[in-house]
């Protein structure tokens, strides 16, 4: 399964990565780790195909989170990750590919978004749009 091995990729690559783009402070919103922790639930569309989806983000360390979502049969997990306020946005490039993971938190809402591309006319992207519970 191409999202299986994508997701797999896309953990990989951002588990040796510690990139992130640096943003200006003074306009994100105002959350902290402890914002973001929690379960929620909703849907992931992947490329077209919709599934019902459970995310987790756990705290690590002061300001880092772990996020986890299962969607079908496929389970994804992400090495700490350093949100900025409210937004979270982190590229990672490596082995002809480049992965991207977006999410924006308001409130008890959670819109997260990944990208896989191999650099040329193959992208796959999955948002999963979910709520606290």
């Amino acid at each position: 399964m191409n999202l299986t091995r994508l997701s797999f990729f896309l953990m990989l690559v951002l588990a040796f990565s510690a990139c992130k783009k640096d943003g200006d402070d003074d306009t994100m919103a105002s959350c902290e780790q402890a914002d973001w922790v929690g379960t929620y639930e909703g849907t992931i569309d992947c490329d077209g195909t919709q599934e019902n989806v459970t995310l987790t983000i756990t705290a690590d360390g002061t300001d880092a989170i772990i996020i986890k979502y299962e969607a079908g049969i496929v389970t994804t997990e992400y090495d700490p990750l350093t949100p900025n306020g409210c937004d979270l946005n982190i590229t990672a490039s490596g082995g002809g590919f480049t992965a991207t993971v977006e999410a924006t938190l308001d409130d008890d809402s959670l819109t997260f978004t990944e990208t896989v591309s191999d650099g040329g006319s193959n992208t796959t992207t999955c948002v999963a749009t979910v709520t606290r519970i």
